[in-house]
C-alpha cells in the first residue's frame, strides 16, 4: 500500500503568461505590464484570477496603482522586476530617481509636495510694467494740463468788470448779463433798451484797475469810464463762486421810484416801465404816454451809473402840462354850467337840496334857481388842477353858486334863499380814458 503524505503540496506550475499584445520596445510610450524574472525555486500557488477592470464600452480600464503610486518611466528595475523601462500611466509624472530620497523628486501635483520656486520677472516684463505706469501718469497729466491750457489764464475779478463794461459799450445785453446776477425784473435789461442808452450817451474810455490784493472770495475793483462824455468813477464789488466764476454784485442799478405813474404809460428808453426795475449803467430817457402829462421838474433824461445816481428817480412825479391843466378847467366849467342850468333838486355836480331845512316847508321839485357868482366865475378861470393818482386830476377849490327854491307847507308856497348847504362836489377827470369827462365826488 502506498502512503499518502499529509498535506500534500501541489506540483508547482508556471503562472500563465499574460494575454494581450506583446510588450513594446523600451523606446515606445505605451502601457506595459510589470514582469518578473524566471525562478528555479518552486513558487507559491497562483492567486485566483481577478476580474479585469472594464471601461464603458468594453475597453480595458486603467489598472489602479499599487500602493497608491503610479509606475515611473525610466526607473531602474527592482529586484526581480523586468529590465524594460516602464512608461507612466499619466504624462508629466516624474520618473524614479535613485539619487533622491524615496526615489521620487517633489512634484507639484501630489498633496503635500513643496511648490516649485517662482521665477523672477524678466527685464522685458519689468520695462513693460514701468513703461505702462509712466504712460498712465502722462495720460492723467494731459487730462489736467491740456484743458487748463485751452482755458487760458485764470479770469480775475478785474477781467470780469472789464468784460462787463465792454459788453455794455457794444450793446450786448445778453453777454453783459453773464457777469451779473439779475435778481429782479429784467424788462429794462434788453438789447433795445441798451441800444437806446448808447444812442443817448456812448460808454467809452473804460479803464479798470487790476486788483492784486483781493482775497479768494471777493474783491473791490475801481474803474473809470465815460457815459456820453461824462466822467464816471466808481467801484464794483465782485464775488467768487469757485472755479474762477466771478460775478459782479452791484453791476445793476435799482430804479424803484416809478410810483404815481399808474395809467400814464411811463416808458424808459421806449419800453414800458414796471414799478420797480433794474437797469445797466447808462443813459435813460423817461416819457409818459398820456399827452396831458409830463414828469415833474421837466427833467426826462438821466445818466445812471450807480445806485446813488438812481436816487433822483425816487422823487419823480407826474404832472399836468399847461395844455392839460387848461383842458381840465374847460371840462369842469362846462360841467358846472350844465348843472347850474338845471331846476332839479339834485344835479350830477352835487348841489343836492332834497333834505334842506326850509323852516317846516318841503322843497318843491323843479323850482331851484342856481347862478354862478362873480367869485365862482373867477375860481373856474383859475381852477387848481392836482394830480390825484396816476392819470386822474382833481381840484379842491370851492366854486360859489347862489341858489333859490320854493317850499310848500300845507299848500302854502314860499320862496327861500339857500345860505347853507347844496355845495358842489369835487371834480375829477381821468385823462387815460378815450373821452375824458368830469366825475363829481
Amino acid at each position: 500500500m502506498t502512503e499518502t503524505p499529509e498535506n500534500p503540496q501541489p506540483t508547482p506550475t508556471p503562472a500563465p503568461a499574460p494575454s494581450g499584445p506583446p510588450a513594446p520596445d523600451a523606446g515606445d510610450h505605451a502601457f506595459s505590464p510589470v514582469t518578473s524574472s524566471a525562478s528555479t525555486e518552486p513558487s507559491a500557488p497562483a492567486a485566483p484570477a481577478q476580474p479585469a477592470f472594464m471601461a464603458p464600452g468594453g475597453a480595458p480600464a486603467p489598472q489602479p496603482y499599487q500602493d497608491g503610486l503610479p509606475p515611473y518611466a525610466g526607473a531602474a528595475a527592482y529586484p526581480g522586476a523586468a529590465s524594460d523601462p516602464i512608461v507612466p500611466a499619466f504624462p508629466n509624472v516624474p520618473a524614479y530617481d535613485p539619487n533622491v530620497p524615496g526615489g521620487v523628486p517633489p512634484y507639484g501635483g501630489y498633496p503635500g509636495a513643496a511648490p516649485a520656486p517662482k521665477k523672477g520677472l524678466s527685464k522685458g516684463a519689468l520695462f513693460g510694467i514701468i513703461g505702462g505706469a509712466i504712460a498712465v501718469v502722462l495720460i492723467i497729466a494731459a487730462a489736467i494740463i491740456v484743458p487748463a491750457a485751452l482755458r487760458g489764464p485764470a479770469v480775475t475779478a478785474s477781467d470780469v468788470v472789464e468784460n462787463y463794461l465792454t459788453a455794455l459799450s457794444e450793446g450786448d445785453a445778453e453777454a453783459a448779463l453773464e457777469y451779473v446776477d439779475p435778481y429782479g425784473e429784467e424788462a429794462l435789461l434788453t438789447d433795445d433798451v441798451l441800444a437806446a442808452s448808447l444812442e443817448l450817451g456812448a460808454i467809452e474810455d473804460i479803464e479798470v484797475t487790476e486788483v492784486t490784493d483781493s482775497d479768494e472770495y471777493e474783491a473791490t475793483v475801481p474803474v473809470t469810464f465815460t457815459i456820453g462824455g461824462e466822467q464816471i468813477s466808481r467801484d464794483f464789488q465782485v464775488y467768487s463762486y469757485g472755479d474762477d466764476e466771478w460775478q459782479i454784485a452791484d453791476g445793476l442799478i435799482s430804479v424803484a421810484g416809478f410810483y404815481g405813474f399808474e395809467g400814464l404809460g411811463l416808458t424808459v428808453n421806449g419800453v414800458e416801465a414796471p414799478e420797480t426795475a433794474y437797469v445797466f449803467p447808462g443813459t435813460y430817457e423817461l416819457a409818459v404816454g398820456v399827452e396831458q402829462f409830463t414828469i415833474e421838474g421837466d427833467a426826462t433824461t438821466f445818466v445812471v451809473a450807480s445806485d446813488a445816481d438812481a436816487e433822483v428817480l425816487w422823487d419823480l412825479r407826474p404832472t399836468l402840462t399847461d395844455e392839460g391843466a387848461a383842458q381840465f378847467r374847460t371840462l369842469v366849467r362846462a360841467s358846472v354850467e350844465e348843472c347850474v342850468a338845471m331846476k332839479t333838486l339834485t344835479t350830477p355836480c352835487g348841489m343836492d337840496l332834497t333834505d334842506i331845512d326850509l323852516d317846516g316847508h318841503a322843497p318843491v321839485e323843479g323850482t331851484v334857481t342856481r347862478t354862478l357868482t362873480a367869485e365862482g366865475q373867477a375860481t373856474l378861470d383859475s381852477l387848481t388842477a392836482e394830480v390825484s393818482s396816476g392819470s386822474i386830476v382833481t381840484s379842491y377849490d370851492t366854486i360859489d353858486v347862489d341858489m333859490t327854491l320854493q317850499g310848500d307847507q300845507g299848500g302854502a308856497i314860499s320862496e327861500f334863499e339857500v345860505w347853507f348847504g347844496g355845495y358842489l362836489g369835487s371834480p375829477k377827470v381821468d385823462f387815460a380814458d378815450e373821452s375824458p369827462a368830469v366825475v363829481w365826488e
